[in-house]
């Protein structure tokens, strides 16, 4: 009877230990670089994450989006996004983009998170904060 209370215990703590894994695997953020996604050459359609700095100067607003080009100080690469951008995008800034890399070269993306610093001033009383500026 004791072995098998022991092997009912190793099953319950590896299952246990493999939900927790895939539940934290799903939460990180993965994303690739201009250079490691130019050397990865992904499959047609498939979904990423690129990751990177928007280059100054490079950003110009078209009718559905905003098109621009990262780098990793390496690399660079045109970002065509569709959408709005986020309140905080602005040139220098870090960006992670998610969406396809298309035959023409450039990455086109449909999701934006845009790294901020870690200062944070809040409005003065009576001041109501506005959106930042692109460019």
């Amino acid at each position: 009877m004791r072995p098998r209370v022991v092997v009912l215990l190793v099953l319950i703590t590896g299952s246990l230990a493999w939900v927790g894994s895939q539940a934290l695997s799903g939460n990180l953020v993965y994303y690739v670089t201009p250079t490691e996604l130019l050397h990865q050459q992904p499959a047609p359609g498939e979904r990423l994450r690129l990751g990177g700095q928007v280059v100054p100067g490079s950003v110009h607003d078209v009718s559905n989006g905003v098109d621009f080009v990262v780098t990793d100080g390496t690399t660079r690469m045109t970002v065509v996004h569709t959408g709005s951008t986020p309140a905080l995008f602005k040139t220098g800034s870090g960006v992670v983009l998610e969406g396809t890399y298309g035959p023409d070269g450039a990455f086109h993306s449909d999701t934006m998170l845009v790294k901020h610093n870690e200062q944070y001033r809040p409005p003065a009383p009576g001041e109501t904060p506005s959106p930042a500026p692109i460019g």
